[in-house]
């Protein structure tokens, strides 16, 4: 797993690609105690070299990335339907310095202790792009990068 910053230092084209799309609203995939995958909305963002989320404490998300960790993220779609997916863990963060510099980094100030900041570390990303885009010969360009630290 890397931070973001080591994903933009690897992959920097999917890296910015992310960065536009990433923005405001994403969805956030996890995986019940059951082994059931749940998707939810949240707002990630971008800061010190990491992405970062505030996720609030009754949240059945808060929950599955306590117990597993295991998450995927996929932006809402750009335009011409231009995608973006990481995948990885997250991990809770307790730190004050870290809430304050994620929050300012968020499209929202008001983050209150029901909110648990996570820090969400990379292990693959897909950005997709299309060609001929609503036209005849229309295909997807996929651009995917997997972290080769530890394998």
């Amino acid at each position: 797993m890397v931070s973001w910053s080591d994903f933009e230092s690897e992959a920097p084209e999917i890296a910015e690609a992310g960065r536009r799309l990433l923005p405001v609203v994403a969805m956030l995939a996890t995986v019940s105690r059951t082994g059931r995958p749940r998707v939810h909305p949240f707002c990630p963002a971008i800061a010190e070299g990491q992405l970062w989320a505030f996720v609030m404490l009754e949240s059945p998300k808060r929950r599955d990335l306590d117990e597993r960790g295991h998450y995927a993220i996929h932006a809402l779609l750009g335009a011409d339907d231009e995608e973006f997916f990481i995948a990885g863990m997250a991990t809770r963060r307790n730190d004050e310095n870290l809430r304050e510099i994620a929050l300012a980094a968020m499209p929202y100030h008001d983050a209150d202790t029901r909110h648990i900041l996570y820090e969400f570390q990379l292990e693959r990303a897909l950005w997709t792009r299309w060609e001929n885009f609503q036209q005849p010969g229309m295909r997807p360009i996929h651009r995917p990068w997997v972290d080769q630290h530890d394998r």
